[in-house]
């Protein structure tokens, strides 16, 4: 069976915070189950429509990312897990006892540029 995922994705609990982008923002804090640099499983409490544009972020540390809700699976009667496809991809260093998260949007290399 095919999952359509073609990236590393690397197992994990860690907490972030998911928000939308409105005014007044609806913030949770959510837990990260696995993370590539493409999109996120993440378990909440809030159900999330699917289309929902997000923000996915650090909980300590100044990491964030526009993020699209993909899916929403009611997993236990108060826990969901959400699909996020992030809007650009990122390069993910996994996190140091008592690190963060340390994910920067990926750098683009222009063609003219000596690497």
């Amino acid at each position: 069976m095919l999952s359509g995922r073609n990236g590393h994705r690397a197992v994990m609990h860690l907490a972030a915070c998911l928000r939308t982008r409105g005014v007044p923002a609806i913030v949770e804090t959510v837990m990260i189950v696995n993370i590539s640099s493409h999109g996120a499983r993440v378990l909440a409490h809030r159900h999330w429509q699917p289309h929902e544009q997000l923000v996915l972020s650090e909980l300590i540390g100044d990491f964030h990312v526009d993020a699209e809700v993909v899916y929403c699976q009611r997993v236990e009667a108060n826990q969901c897990a959400i699909g996020l496809k992030f809007a650009t991809a990122v390069n993910v260093e996994w996190p140091a006892a008592g690190g963060s998260l340390g994910m920067r949007p990926r750098a683009t290399v222009s063609k003219h540029e000596d690497v």
